[in-house]
């Protein structure tokens, strides 16, 4: 009995220990680089249940410690590559198996003409055909909105009204999540500017798009992607952001996920107070013997206040099926005021007339977005077939209230001018409704894909105004800026596209059918316009692979530019009738075709990628100015006969050491615009350029991060003119505390305070100087803590080591 006992004892102490081993190696991506946060799990070969989880490091190295003895399964899960299994791994007590280094295979069921990743450092994919900028390591853009994310991007640029340019080319299309949106297209205002930039995943950028995408926009496509929940069980974040000059900004993000299930929610609050000043000197000869100058100096305030929310789903029906919706709401408000003093003198410098114009533009907006979605994966994983829709609506109220004093000459005695009050109000409907299906075949290495697309557009917008009546003592309706306009645009097309890879070459080739009517309708005046456009728009993308660090490729695509609502609307705004705006419902859509020759070279430590590229246009449409006798002007909306346009852009990386990162880019193109009009002169050409440089340091064992970025942008030529030189500096700083959940920063914006626009116009006895300055050099103070789940659950429900699923 007392032998018995204690065997019993040594038995169950032996078992009280468990016998384990550990497995450990390195994986690489399919160019060879490290393969940074791949996943890695250790899985029972009988039902690949999940018995560990971990993930690489910064080198692609991995460890799976505790593991019980006996054969396992390895397999490892990275982005854009084929999941790779590694069998038959037995773990022994006590002892490590070395894997050693383990390369993954790219996916080639990933669309030839988007397979981007051939250089990678960090925040920045620089490819051909498409670049994808991460925002999570940008701390320059911490509290602020989608516009400076799209600031620091290379060869984008962002002007004083929100106004977003590619390659030095402001018709370029932008989406978020691949789809139209109030927030990009609200009657030609910007409202970016109401999207944080840290509810911002990604910016994709597409230069020469295949016939996969719409053929809108000259110079590509810029897809902003938002955040989605990638980690297991519940997580979150909650920031909060302070400037001098009485900014303020705060927000939450909350997500769960599971197995089947994916939810998620950000809201975020912005205020900002600012200043917006403009500044204009206009000579204007009349024969040979007469010249006036007239003097425009405004000084206003700029208070804007948004509250922004994305609530989203997906749910996995099962393991080919998966449905799922997104919200995405906002509400804003802004009140802009402003005095504007204007001085009229003659050819002999003398002051002849002298008043002053004050304002208050109070504006409020509802932009809202749903989109429903479906994705089925064929049987064999070959193929997908997905659906989804989009309902898109934009509503804005505008007024203002306006209120001109005249003064005598000595300025001495002021007199009452004309006091007037706009409203205007506008209402914007998207619907999209597209469907795509994609096949992969696998034995010849080719990949097609086919789909639909329908856009309907509603545009309403109504203007009422009144002036006051001294001798009736109330407000009279001014019928000259009183108008309704309604616009109708209905989109239809159709797709196929082919590629296939061959050793080390790879091509696609496509086309694309499109059937669009555009009907602008002057209710006012009752004129109706009904324009109808039937057109085909083909791409072809070649590519070659000599080495596994080295691409080339060449590209072709038909691309149009239908002119938007706010551009054929008619109808002026009289908010300063010395400067008018209005649209050209004449208008005819312009035609692009695009030519691109690019060359990628990728290393451990440098990613270079330029291109070459060409534009020809017809029919160009420009924004261009009107002058009048009466020194008003207007700013309107013409088909300039043709552009052409050569040009080439650089991206270059190098990260020397893993604390120090830099990036350079450089676009630069000559442009030759050509009019055969000879009553205008819109006959202009040069070269443009400009470039950017952000550079990274790291440092307090990389929980600290400095971080640079300048930018300058050369005299650019327009059709009547040079935009001026622009450039700026920002400086920020951030530190990472408690293990990396809570990071605390500071930023300075234009270091120098040098951002602004100025523009030289010149006309036929007409030259004009205008400057626009904002408030744009703050000091910003930001924090951020998050917290939540992160743990990969093993087969019995107990939390074992590794990090979120799939982050």
């Amino acid at each position: 009995m007392k032998h018995t006992l204690l065997l019993l004892t040594a038995l169950c102490a032996n078992l009280g220990f468990a016998q384990t081993g550990k497995v450990i190696g390195t994986a690489l991506t399919s160019e060879t680089n490290p393969a940074e946060f791949a996943k890695v799990l250790a899985l029972n070969p009988s039902d690949s249940s999940v018995l560990l989880g971990s993930f690489t490091d910064s080198d692609g190295k991995f460890e799976l410690n505790d593991l019980k003895t006996g054969t396992i399964l390895v397999k490892i899960i990275l982005d854009d590559h084929l999941p790779k299994f590694v069998g038959n791994v037995e773990v022994q007590t006590d002892q490590t198996v070395f894997l050693g280094r383990i390369e993954l295979e790219k996916d080639i069921s990933i669309d030839l003409e988007e397979v981007i990743a051939t250089g990678s450092l960090d925040d920045l994919k620089a490819g051909i055909d498409k670049k994808v900028y991460s925002v999570q390591r940008d701390i320059s853009v911490r509290g602020g909105s989608a516009n400076d994310v799209l600031n620091n991007i290379p060869s984008i640029d962002v002007d004083q009204d929100g106004n977003v340019s590619l390659r030095g080319d402001g018709n370029v299309t932008i989406l978020i999540d691949g789809r139209p949106s109030a927030l990009t297209s609200g009657n030609g205002q910007s409202l970016l500017d109401a999207l944080p930039a840290n509810s911002i995943d990604r910016i994709e950028v597409v230069t020469n798009p295949s016939a996969k995408y719409d053929p809108d926009g000259t110079s590509g496509i810029i897809n902003i992607i938002l955040k989605k929940n990638r980690k297991r069980g519940i997580n979150g974040v909650i920031s909060g952001t302070g400037a001098t000059g009485n900014l303020y900004d705060a927000s939450l993000g909350l997500s769960y996920r599971n197995k089947g299930t994916n939810l998620y929610l950000n809201y975020s609050f912005n205020y900002y107070e600012g200043y917006r000043n403009y500044f204009s000197d206009l000579t204007q000869q009349f024969g040979t013997d007469s010249s006036n100058y007239f003097d425009q100096n405004r000084e206003g305030t700029d208070l804007k206040m948004s509250n922004t929310i994305v609530l989203g789903a997906d749910f996995e029906l099962d393991s080919n099926n998966t449905v799922g919706f997104s919200i995405t709401g906002s509400l804003g408000t802004r009140e802009r005021t402003g005095l504007l003093v204007n001085k009229l003198y003659d050819q002999n410098d003398d002051l002849f007339r002298s008043w002053t114009r004050s304002s208050f533009d109070p504006i409020q907006s509802q932009n809202g977005d749903f989109n429903l979605n479906h994705s089925l994966k064929l049987k064999n994983r070959n193929g997908k077939w997905s659906t989804n829709g989009t309902q898109s609506f934009s509503e804005r109220d505008i007024k203002g209230f306006y209120d001109e004093r005249l003064f005598s000459l000595d300025g001495l005695a002021s007199y009452p001018g004309v006091e007037q009050e706009l409203f205007n109000s506008s209402k914007n409907r998207i619907t999209t409704i597209q469907t795509d299906f994609e096949y992969v075949f696998e034995k010849i290495k080719g990949r097609m894909e086919a789909g639909a697309k329908a856009i309907i557009r509603n545009d309403h917008v109504s203007t009422f105004s009144q002036r006051f009546d001294s001798l009736t003592n109330s407000f009279i309706p001014d019928t000259l800026s009183d108008f309704e306009y309604i616009y109708d645009e209905q989109v239809y097309s159709i797709y196929g596209i082919f590629g296939q890879i061959l050793g080390k070459f790879s091509y696609q080739g496509g086309i694309r059918g499109e059937l669009a009517r555009q009907i602008p309708n002057l209710v006012s005046t009752g004129e109706k316009f009904n324009n109808s456009y039937l057109n085909l728009f083909p791409s072809a993308h070649v590519k070659y692979k000599p080495k596994k660090e080295v691409e080339l490729s060449l590209s072709y695509s038909r691309r149009i530019n239908r002119a938007k609502s706010h551009q054929l609307n008619p109808f002026a705004s009289y908010a300063d009738p010395f400067n008018i705006r209005r649209g050209n419902p004449a208008l005819q859509p312009e035609y692009i075709n695009s030519y691109d020759l690019g060359y990628s070279l990728t290393k451990n430590k440098v990613v270079f990628s330029t291109s070459v590229y060409h534009r020809r246009t017809v029919d160009v449409i420009n924004r261009v100015k009107e002058y009048y006798s009466n020194n008003a002007s207007a700013v309107t909306y013409a088909n300039i006969d043709k552009s052409e346009s050569t040009g080439l852009e650089t991206i270059f990386i190098y990260k020397p050491a893993k604390w120090l990162r830099n990036t350079f880019s450089f676009n630069g193109n000559y442009i030759n615009y050509t009019n055969t009009d000879t009553t205008v002169n819109w006959n202009n050409s040069g070269f443009n350029w400009g470039a950017k440089l952000a550079i990274n340091i790291d440092f307090w064992k990389r929980t600290a991060t400095l971080q640079l970025n300048g930018n300058y942008n050369a005299p650019r030529v327009t059709p009547q003119g040079i935009i001026l030189p622009r450039s700026g500096m920002d400086i920020s700083f951030e530190k990472q505390l408690l293990n990396r959940k809570l990071s605390i920063g500071a930023r300075v914006t234009d270091v120098f305070n040098t951002r602004g626009f100025m523009i030289d116009l010149e006309q036929v006895g007409i030259t004009q100087h205008a400057q626009y300055k904002w408030l744009t050099r703050r000091f910003y103070i930001t924090a951020s803590y998050r917290f939540g789940k992160q743990d990969i659950k093993v087969k019995n429900g107990a939390s074992r080591s590794g990090g979120g699923d799939g982050m």
